[in-house]
């Protein structure tokens, strides 16, 4: 890797050095005013492999040892969820701005002590929901907007996969389930797209994978199988089908998300480097409404970044994260009540 001056604006400790590790170093390592100088993983492999691909020397297991270092200003998030807020709040409190992969937290208090302890120490806190920095969704919101689909509308998103490869994604104690991991997602793209605020949340779940042998060692076994249904103050509606709990080589062919309106339909496509908007009007024409082939993660990475340096809130931050927790926990009660969660 190229060798940056000892004087660049950010400098960044990356905690967790998984897929989504990799991906945040290497986002941030691109950016010219800031470089990753420290990683941090309880698996010395990992953490010795970033080290490397990072032009790094040394590696830590403990990530407060790394985040207390006097040069590190950010850091990346991207350990499992229920690890977010601990790692978050010993961040802000040390004065570094945070990056949190989303989930923000497993809890609302977990969340709120994020939000607390950034407030406290005036750092930024950012949560990664990257489908905010497509070019592509911004421009649908304001395409909505102006009327592009009439009203009402109504969101259908389906994610339907086998059996998790990272079981800890099964576990309800560690990252909730498709739900909460994925539905954030949604559920803040769904307040951005309608312009409204959720005003109640309806859901029935099932365990399709409980008593496989591959999670038999978790004690809480989470919800992998859900229909979710939210109603918006403007008469919207987003509904998420998911499924990951289907026998290994058992998934579906994915698609894109479907946006029906009295107008037609608009096809969305969220890839890391692909994203596009495509509506199906009346007549069966086709017709662009979006594209773009930029990279999600690193927009959102350089968004971030310029935030500090700029001292600016940044597009998806505690707020927003918290928000969209907390449909994601109104689904889960609905689960566990089976009526609807009305959202004050």
């Amino acid at each position: 890797m190229t060798v940056k001056s000892d004087s660049i604006s950010l400098r960044v400790c990356v905690v967790g050095c998984g897929a989504m590790g990799t991906i945040h170093a290497a986002r941030w390592n691109r950016l010219p005013d800031a470089a990753v100088v420290a990683v941090v993983d309880i698996r010395p492999d990992r953490a010795e492999r970033l080290a490397a691909t990072c032009g790094l020397d040394r590696w830590y297991l403990d990530y407060r040892e790394a985040i207390c270092r006097d040069d590190v200003n950010v850091v990346s998030v991207c350990v499992p969820t229920h690890l977010h807020a601990e790692v978050a709040i010993c961040a802000a409190e040390h004065g570094k701005h945070v990056l949190s992969e989303k989930p923000m937290a497993l809890t609302l208090a977990g969340a709120d002590a994020m939000i607390a302890a950034a407030a406290r120490q005036g750092v930024k806190l950012g949560v990664g929901f990257m489908r905010r920095y497509s070019p592509v969704q911004a421009r649908v919101a304001e395409w909505l907007a102006a009327g592009g689909l009439g009203r009402p509308l109504a969101y259908h998103a389906l994610d339907a996969r086998e059996l998790r490869p990272k079981r800890e994604m099964h576990d309800a104690n560690a990252n909730g389930g498709p739900v909460i991991d994925m539905g954030v997602h949604l559920f803040d793209g769904w307040s951005l797209l309608f312009a409204a605020e959720p005003v109640e949340v309806f859901a029935q779940g099932h365990r399709l994978a409980a008593g496989r042998p591959e999670i038999a060692h978790i004690a809480t076994v989470a919800v992998d199988t859900a229909t979710v249904i939210v109603r918006y103050a403007t008469g919207d509606t987003g509904t998420f089908v998911c499924s990951w709990g289907l026998p290994p080589g058992v998934t579906p062919p994915g698609g894109p998300d479907i946006l029906f309106g009295p107008a037609g339909a608009l096809h969305l496509t969220y890839g890391i480097t692909h994203q596009e908007a495509l509506w199906l009007r009346e007549g069966g024409v086709w017709e662009t409404i979006a594209v773009s082939d930029e990279d999600m993660y690193a927009r959102e990475i350089a968004s971030f970044a310029a935030c500090i340096l700029e001292d600016r809130p940044p597009p998806a931050g505690g707020a927003e994260g918290r928000a969209a927790l907390r449909v994601a926990l109104a689904a889960i009660e609905s689960m566990q009540t089976g009526k609807p969660v009305l959202l004050g």
